[in-house]
């Protein structure tokens, strides 16, 4: 039997804990940049970083942003070893019921092309792929 999974806010505490979480996952891109993310994000809508919790372990987690006009689903992650449990719904559900207590309705997110299975489940979760948006960044970083 699988037990309960518990929601909350991403604390300063947690920050090891969710980059282990992401290197697990695979989303990992620069463990130095990725810190600042999550460090930054706690001090803007820090209500809407959620951390899922089983058995006392971190087992996933979800970054929700807003604008000012449209929420924005950052990096989704669910443990490998929960993957298929139901875990990545329920997180999702999590963030959507914080969104709508917010008054935020209209929602958007990115996958990478590569990310198959990402794709797969947010086709699943009833998002809808949009093929006329073209992404672009651009970094004011400076080295």
């Amino acid at each position: 039997m699988i037990s309960v999974v518990k929601f909350r806010q991403v604390t300063i505490d947690d920050v090891d804990a969710v980059l282990a979480l992401w290197r697990r996952g695979g989303v990992e891109h620069n463990p130095e940049m990725d810190r600042d993310e999550i460090v930054t994000k706690l001090d803007c809508d820090g209500e809407l970083f959620i951390l899922a919790e089983r058995d006392d372990s971190i087992v996933g987690s979800v970054m929700g942003t807003y604008d000012g006009h449209r929420g924005r689903v950052k990096r989704c992650v669910v443990d490998p070893g929960q993957q298929g449990t139901g875990l990545g719904r329920e997180i999702m559900t999590e963030l959507e019921r914080r969104f709508a207590a917010r008054g935020i309705t209209e929602l958007r997110l990115e996958v990478w092309a590569t990310n198959t299975g990402a794709q797969a489940f947010w086709s699943n979760m009833g998002w809808d792929y949009l093929e006329d948006i073209r992404y672009y960044t651009r970094s004011l970083r400076t080295e």
